[in-house]
């Protein structure tokens, strides 16, 4: 369900009514990486760190290399200019198009977009529009102007952690409750970003930011990038993404949200059941630094019994609830029952 999607025909994506992402017809959620260029060493790295997506934006990109990227097997998120439209408007790698970049820090109006939003929907709607924003206002201020949202909501050394998911919340409410979102992650800083602007994110950071975006059900995930000039934040990448792919099958799973609730405002928890109730994950995230101990109440739980998708431990809640020890920016994924695909 998480990758090499694309055949020898042109590429068909829309989303479902929970707003994951359909690739002629299956179910596909994006694992990307903002790449500066392309060359043998991007793509090795990209193979070993389990993504399935790579992002095609800079001048260094060019139409020419979707082929490239479909012999890999990846999918890709590519700019919306002329060039790239005739040559990719059939193309089985392309995923969707970038609209702007961040384009209220860059002096271009909503209504200029909205232009050519519909412009390029018009020429081109086999693929999906996406902007990305890093401005709380500009969720509403462009949101005619898309049929999926970006955030590059960058938290470590400038604001709380949370803002991942709050920026995912957001931009919901100015569409939809299931509206697409792929949140850009974190994984740069340090004293050679914007002059020290940002701090770099360390693993339990990174491990964090993804779990609360998918806690606010995020439909896909990316990361930026500068990579990888932190060596055990890049590795730790890896494994959020061999995590991602295992997690995959529940998340893209036809079902509905149950109510879950935690005591402690700093964790913060997700439940979702298939539509039968046969299969389901819980998913918890501890945005805090410090370890706490949290009582977790899911009032609809299905199942007597769940495990865990990593370590396959096994327990019972008690009266659909259970306390979880958890350390400074800790994660859990619990699942029962095994997906239809």
């Amino acid at each position: 369900m998480v990758s090499r999607l694309a055949s020898a025909a042109g590429t068909n994506v829309t989303f479902d009514g929970a707003g994951n992402t359909l690739v002629n017809g299956r179910p596909f959620f994006p694992i990307g990486i903002f790449t500066y260029s392309l060359d043998t060493k991007v793509m090795e790295e990209a193979h070993k760190l389990n993504f399935n997506t790579l992002t095609l934006l800079t001048g260094n990109h060019n139409p020419d290399q979707l082929g490239w990227v479909q012999k890999e097997g990846f999918m890709a998120l590519c700019p919306s200019g002329d060039d790239w439209v005739r040559a990719g408007s059939n193309h089985p790698a392309v995923l969707a198009w970038y609209l702007s970049d961040e384009p209220e820090g860059h002096g271009i109006t909503p209504a200029q977009l909205r232009e050519r939003y519909l412009a390029l929907k018009a020429l081109e709607p086999n693929h999906p529009i996406g902007l990305d924003h890093f401005l709380w206002e500009a969720l509403a201020n462009y949101k005619d102007a898309c049929d999926f949202t970006m955030t590059s909501t960058y938290p470590i050394g400038t604001m709380p952690i949370t803002h991942v998911g709050l920026f995912i919340d957001r931009a919901r409410s100015q569409h939809q409750t299931n509206w697409p979102h792929w949140p850009y992650i974190q994984i740069f800083g340090g004293p050679d970003a914007d002059g020290g602007k940002w701090k770099q994110p360390g693993p339990g950071e990174v491990r964090c930011m993804v779990y609360d975006a998918l806690v606010h059900r995020a439909n896909g995930i990316f990361y930026f990038s500068y990579w990888p000039k932190a060596p055990r934040t890049w590795a730790a990448v890896g494994v959020l993404n061999d995590e991602l792919r295992q997690l995959a099958p529940w998340l893209l799973a036809h079902g509905k949200e149950l109510e879950a609730r935690s005591n402690l405002p700093q964790v913060q928890v997700r439940a979702k059941a298939a539509a039968n109730g046969k299969s389901g994950v819980v998913l918890l995230v501890n945005t805090s630094p410090d370890a706490c101990t949290a009582e977790i109440t899911i009032p609809q739980l299905p199942v007597k019994s769940l495990r865990g998708l990593f370590d396959q431990h096994t327990f019972k809640p008690v009266k659909n609830a259970f306390t979880e020890k958890l350390r400074g920016y800790d994660t859990r994924a619990y699942v029962w029952g095994k997906p239809k695909p």
